[in-house]
């Protein structure tokens, strides 16, 4: 006789998914919620999970609920204290109508999938530079860090040219965003929004300088574009700085991630691996499998502004509400076998890049470079093997490697 699961399992799952350290498998804990209930109500933890595809796409196309983290964030009665959640909150992805959409516009301006699809020369340019270095570092069998040399700098490289920024400071820029963005969950450790307010602190002076550069020498460069925009009365300062500092961190992490978590995810299904190798038509479909299969951001949250249905539960308004989006991307209702790596699904859009009003603007950009980089680095090297043990990322809500030692042979 089958057990149901009870609401007791879904908020154990839920206190595991959200303590931390996050959990390297979280999919186990999906199932749970999903089989409890796909729009579960947490009376312990005082908000609602949503795990299924549909509800979860449903709910984050709803245009008029509240930012989940702006909320989370304003908690805290010191928060003006501090420059990282200052920034955070000038940030379009906390942001509510209508300054979300003002800000957007502005980004959107300067982001096109137009402006983007004409940076694949960059793309494919610093794409050949990183696999050249990697050629070399690999040639003598030893272990080499595919994180350090590939999956970020790849990325922060392109994002940089975009921009117009220094490509010799990028990897400081990396590691500065990357310490802002603990705070974004709102679930980290006090020495963590110190490390934060560090690096926003030095983050925005150096943004600032190639702010000030581009105001007094305008290039034909995506940060004179957002510069021109503040310049029209569309931005305050405060705004400006937290768009340029936002868009840098976005335009880097999506592809970071998909390319560190992609290269494990291949390597665990040798024979999507080979069927790549021999057919590179599959590239688009198996870019965006690897996407829903890895699920880089775990979940995202919004407060209802009236009472919403879904599932057949009434949510009312003023709940806080996480939309699973690890567990969207793994529902059997949507996927069938969704464990499996198939990389000609043809499944219907995954959610590791959210939904509606705040799809990841930065989508497109980790696209085109999956598209361009995989083939290239699966062709490269015909043997691409694990040599010890990756470590993950310790940002809670993202997942992802911060090393991940790889052995590469021609």
């Amino acid at each position: 006789m089958e057990t149901k699961t009870t609401a007791q399992q879904a908020d154990d799952a839920l206190i595991a998914l959200f303590t931390p350290p996050q959990p390297a498998n979280p999919f186990p804990l999906y199932e749970t919620l999903q089989a409890a209930n796909r729009v579960h109500q947490s009376a312990a933890l005082g908000l609602w999970a949503l795990s299924g595809y549909d509800e979860v796409t449903a709910f984050l196309r709803m245009p008029d609920t509240n930012s989940g983290p702006r909320a989370a964030t304003v908690m805290r009665e010191d928060w003006a204290d501090h420059p990282s959640l200052r920034l955070y909150l000038n940030s379009m992805v906390t942001l509510d109508n209508p300054d979300h959409g003002r800000i957007r516009s502005v980004a959107s301006k300067v982001f096109t999938p137009n402006k983007i699809k004409k940076m694949q020369p960059a793309v494919e340019r610093l794409m050949k530079r990183f696999l050249d270095e990697i050629e070399e570092r690999a040639a003598g069998g030893e272990p080499v860090d595919l994180v350090g040399v590939l999956a970020e700098p790849f990325p922060v490289a392109v994002i940089s040219e975009m921009l117009g920024l220094p490509h010799a400071d990028g990897k400081r820029f990396q590691e500065l965003a990357d310490d802002w963005s603990r705070v974004w969950s709102g679930l980290y450790p006090e020495e963590d929004l110190v490390r934060a307010d560090a690096a926003v602190e030095e983050l925005t002076g150096r943004l600032q300088e190639t702010i000030d550069a581009r105001r007094a020498e305008p290039r034909d460069d995506l940060m004179s574009s957002i510069v021109q925009g503040s310049e029209e009365g569309r931005l305050d300062e405060d705004e400006l700085m937290a768009l340029v500092a936002f868009l840098f961190t976005a335009g880097f992490a999506a592809t970071t991630n998909l390319i560190a978590t992609g290269v494990v995810a291949l390597i665990e299904h040798p024979d999507e691996l080979a069927r790549w190798r021999a057919d590179k038509s599959i590239t688009a479909s198996a870019v965006d499998e690897l996407l829903r299969h890895t699920a880089h951001t775990a979940a995202t949250s919004r407060i209802t502004t009236r009472p919403v249905e879904l599932g057949g539960t009434e949510i009312p308004e003023g709940a806080h509400v996480i939309a699973l989006l690890g567990a969207a991307n793994r529902d059997p209702l949507k996927y069938p076998d969704p464990h499996r790596l198939d990389l000609t699904r043809d499944d219907g859009p995954n959610l590791s890049l959210s939904a509606g009003a705040h799809y990841c603007m930065g989508g497109n950009l980790a696209r085109i470079e999956g598209a361009e980089l995989f083939p290239a680095l699966i062709d490269t090297f015909s043997h691409i093997e694990i040599a010890g043990t990756p470590e993950r990322r310790d940002i809670m809500g993202l997942t992802g490697f911060a090393t991940l030692p790889v052995t590469l042979k021609r």
